[in-house]
């Protein structure tokens, strides 16, 4: 199948090199994710950095194909031994280079990427690939075939079956898992004045965009260009943010002039949304455990422009501010199973055990903060997750302890319909991130 490496314009040996980085850098996500936690974000990055060999075509070769398999694990996991899978599980990574390859190809074969699926197999001197089918999961029937696995696979392969059995009863299963197999749409936030000045870059650089028809600073993007390079974000006119989330700012609805506290800020981009909503009048005291992430913050305020927040560090006790809130906006640590389309694999290394840490300090931190807001103020709490245990059995329980807290009616942000408190957005509500919410106001 010579002419799917010839359409990459690669010679045979330069193919093979790019393949051997390919496997090496594998070798170090299954490792490092698998054995470490680690995110395969931050490990191809840190992967990057060490190859400077890496030319722009290495990488998006590497990070394609290594997220393919990622993203099609459930199925791949069933083509291992059991012993060997044991051995990768555990981020011991014995298989040899041609082991790994045939791994690499499945995965680029169930995902629909035929042209790096037949250039590996050539590469490698594998068997012939049948004609792929139309749909993931045939796909993957089709390579279990191919590696006589003698097995049948079904789109619930994707999870694990604890985590099928915790997700709550009112999401749609099938819907969820045609989606988790699919790559995710990049969606911006406009804020600047000039929104026509951005589209107009992105679609001078061959980005295809389409603006969101309720929200209208939310911009889905389909594109391979990299976004930070573009004059309108370097000049802050807009920020790189999912729908979902965007949608928590939102239903916060800070008001010009008012004080407000995000004691889980990361980054920041739930924090500059709230200073873009009040007009960048009033505060935004921003808050991490994380130093360097409000560093990261801090340049991202000053890109954009925003001089009403403020940063903050902290050690993740209770709060002792002088001053109370008008609001206070708490996007807690989860499992962050709402985002495993942008984090493929990760349902892999999650336990129930980590679940239910994460629930207990979720109910912390509220206990934390739920001082910190004058009467009459509001309190949302977010996750990125699916699981009841960390969303509204939290809510729940927080309310129960805190007869002060009532929950507060708003309008869905993307159906206009008013919800009575709690809401979680799908995936599938609008090709974003799954993300849980709630709004609490202090009546007394």
């Amino acid at each position: 199948m010579k002419e799917y490496r010839e359409k990459r314009n690669l010679s045979p040996e330069k193919f093979r090199a790019q393949l051997n980085l390919l496997n090496d850098a594998a070798r170090r996500v299954l490792s490092g994710g698998f054995g470490r936690q680690l995110p395969a974000d931050r490990i191809l990055a840190a992967y990057f950095r060490e190859n400077r060999r890496c030319g722009s075509r290495d990488r998006g070769f590497i990070s394609e194909t290594v997220y393919a398999a990622l993203r099609f694990w459930g199925f791949l996991r069933r083509f291992l031994p059991q012993d060997r899978l044991l051995e990768v599980e555990s981020g011991n990574i014995r298989l040899t280079a041609r082991e790994l390859s045939a791994m690499l190809m499945a995965g680029c074969f169930i995902s629909g990427d035929r042209d790096n699926a037949f250039a590996i197999m050539d590469a490698c001197g594998l068997p012939a690939l049948p004609s792929p089918l139309n749909n993931p999961c045939a796909r993957a029937n089709q390579m279990a075939g191919y590696f006589n696995c003698g097995i049948r696979l079904h789109d619930e392969d994707l999870l694990p079956q604890w985590i099928k059995e915790m997700l709550p009863e009112n999401l749609d299963i099938a819907a969820f898992l045609k989606i988790l197999a699919c790559r995710p749409p990049i969606w911006i936030r406009l804020q600047c004045q000039d929104t026509a000045k951005v589209l107009n870059e992105l679609q001078s650089c061959g980005a295809e965009t389409a603006i969101h028809p309720v929200i209208s600073n939310a911009v889905q993007i389909r594109a391979k260009i990299n976004l930070y390079t573009l004059e309108s974000f370097k000049a802050g006119c807009f920020e790189i943010q999912d729908l979902a989330s965007q949608c928590v700012s939102i239903v916060a609805a800070p008001k010009p002039g008012e004080r407000w506290l995000d004691p889980c800020a990361g980054a920041g981009g739930k924090t500059l949304h709230l200073a873009q909503l009040m007009n960048r009048k009033g505060s935004v005291t921003a808050g991490d455990i994380r130093s360097e992430k409000l560093n990261d913050l801090r340049l991202r305020a000053r890109r954009a422009g925003f001089p009403n927040i403020i940063t903050k560090p902290h050690n993740g006790t209770a709060w002792k501010g002088k001053h109370l809130y008008d609001g206070i906006l708490i996007d807690a640590p989860c499992s962050c199973s709402g985002v495993w389309r942008r984090n493929p694999g990760a349902q892999w290394k999650l336990t129930d055990d980590d679940i239910r840490e994460l629930s207990a300090t979720q109910r912390q931190i509220l206990e934390n903060y739920s001082a910190a807001i004058r009467t009459n103020g509001v309190l949302v709490y977010a996750t990125c997750s699916l699981f009841d245990m960390e969303n509204g059995e939290v809510v729940k329980d927080f309310l129960a302890a805190h007869p002060e807290y009532k929950l507060d009616p708003f309008e869905h942000p993307l159906t206009g319909k008013i919800i009575p408190g709690m809401l979680r957005i799908d995936s599938t509500d609008g090709d974003c991130d799954s993300l849980f919410m709630a709004k609490m106001r202090k009546v007394k």
